[in-house]
């Protein structure tokens, strides 16, 4: 599927934001504003982060957009705030949100059988769509260390939904469905595939026409499963992915492989967009919001998930890594804050980033109270 020819904006600016880049210091910033960068930035230098957008948006800090470091570590090219990156599995809040929408419209219903959606699906019965929504089905994940690690001797391997879905051909279910709570992309996958049949257009197509367009997120893109692997179109990131004790660049690898579970591509501004969009209910029914919303804790970890969001300790959003890059982003309502880190490197690097500041606008805040 071609690119839509509509024009692109280079960065859409909110009223009030202030866009910078490293090179390019804020004229209006005041100086806690810039300390407060200077601090963001030796944090991303501390943990060896090539380049990092990071948009920050809060009543303390105002709302601007950042970005530190090289977009390519051999040419030093500096990033620019308006770079797309890949963003992982933050594609699962887009396709959650397309899933719902489809409920809304009568297409479909959470409760569904996948079985009896698409019958010729290797999907052990009783798995329904809301158990692939919140991560509940105890399906096997097709993308294990193994698989990821194979990535690198065939990166030029463009998968086909179906390959990735037989590659957990044979292995036991995890666990029966909805008893248990486990991180699972071949239920995004699968949940991809349900887009295309009940809609009969591909999942491109309909993540543009029902999330982007609306939402004004014209510098984002799920790519189809057949595009080649270079699919930065715009100054050229590259993406790196600690191995052997070096960078290597990871680029090249086609993102296929990732599909509906992680392979949008998109910028610090419409990654904001989206989560603020999404925790407001924009798009949804009220009776759909509350379904994507309705969470569960996850084992082992200070968060809880509903459909196809998380919530991290009050910052609804996903966070997203694969090899050379890694994403989060979240919004707050309750106090109105958003955060977005796009890193060029993966290892938990924008989750790390966006965990500094998170606590540097909290302590910020406290600052304020009287």
């Amino acid at each position: 599927m071609r690119r839509s020819t509509r024009t692109r904006s280079p960065c859409r600016q909110r009223p009030g934001d202030t866009v910078t880049t490293s090179e390019q210091p804020a004229p209006t910033s005041t100086d806690a504003t810039r300390d407060f960068l200077t601090a963001i930035d030796v944090e991303r230098q501390r943990l060896s982060i090539p380049g990092a957008i990071v948009h920050v948006s809060s009543p303390t800090v105002g709302s601007w957009t950042h970005a530190l470091g090289v977009a390519d570590v051999r040419a030093t090219t500096p990033l620019a705030v308006d770079s797309r990156m890949r963003a992982g599995s933050v594609t699962k809040v887009v396709v959650g949100t397309m899933v719902l929408q489809l409920v809304d419209s009568g297409e479909l219903d959470l409760d569904h059988d996948v079985r009896a959606i698409m019958p010729d699906l290797s999907v052990p019965p009783g798995v329904t769509v809301r158990h692939l929504l919140a991560m509940t089905s105890g399906l096997p994940d097709y993308t294990s260390d193994a698989f990821i690690e194979a990535l690198w001797d065939a990166p030029d391997r463009v998968w086909s939904p179906e390959e990735l879905l037989d590659t957990t051909r044979g292995e036991p279910q995890h666990f029966a469905p909805g008893t248990s709570w486990e991180y699972c992309n071949s239920g995004y996958i699968v949940l991809g595939l349900i887009i295309e049949h009940l809609t009969g257009r591909t999942a491109t197509e309909v993540a543009r026409d029902l999330v982007f367009e609306p939402l004004g997120m014209l510098d984002s893109d799920i790519a189809p499963p057949d595009r080649p692997a270079v699919a930065l179109q715009s100054a050229p990131v590259r993406g790196y992915h600690p191995r052997d004790g070096q960078l290597a660049d990871a680029t090249h690898i086609n993102m296929s492989w990732a599909w509906t579970a992680g392979s949008l591509v998109s910028t610090a501004a419409d990654l904001a967009r989206l989560v603020e969009a999404v925790a407001a209910g924009e798009l949804l029914s009220d009776a759909a919001q509350r379904e994507r919303l309705d969470t569960m804790a996850v084992p082992g970890a200070s968060i809880r998930y509903g459909l196809g969001i998380a919530d991290f300790d009050g910052l609804w959003g996903h966070n997203g890594s694969l090899p050379g890059f890694q994403s989060f982003a979240g919004y707050a309502p309750a106090s109105g804050t958003t955060i977005v880190a796009m890193t060029n490197v993966d290892d938990s690097a924008a989750d790390n980033l966006a965990a500094f500041i998170r606590t540097r606008l909290a302590a910020k805040d406290s600052a304020h109270r009287p």
